[in-house]
């Protein structure tokens, strides 16, 4: 199980590692998905540490909220709200990324990755 939450974390630093050259290239679309497959990977791997399992949804608000169910409740409340529309931009993202066509700006890219340097000091650090 460590081996699997190791190789989720490895992946979420380097899909954001990805989305930092997706916007210094103004590739926004590109880096607001590449953004949101770290949030997920980064949930994912926190749920794996603490139940050893998690739900197979792509929504981070449904993530987050089955993590707030047995672990820090209030701070992961708090976060969900502070970073609703930025959780939903980035759903919104990897549904476009698939499916439709949808184009995301300098500024929403920018508060994703205030969202990724939150939510990973949230989640994993101690």
């Amino acid at each position: 199980m460590k081996e699997e939450i190791k190789v989720l974390l490895r992946r979420a630093k380097i899909f954001e590692e990805d989305a930092r050259n997706d916007f210094e290239n103004k590739n926004f679309d590109i880096a607001m998905f590449h953004l949101e497959q770290a949030a997920q990977l980064l949930i994912k791997a926190k749920l794996l540490d603490l139940k050893g399992s998690f739900t197979k949804t792509h929504s981070l608000r449904l993530l987050l909220s089955e993590l707030s169910r047995s672990w820090k409740r209030k701070e992961i409340k708090k976060f969900i709200k502070k970073y609703l529309k930025v959780l939903r931009d980035l759903e919104r993202a990897y549904i476009s990324s698939r499916y439709i066509y949808e184009e995301f700006f300098e500024d929403e890219v920018r508060n994703a990755f205030k969202l990724i340097k939150e939510l990973r000091k949230l989640l994993w650090q101690k």
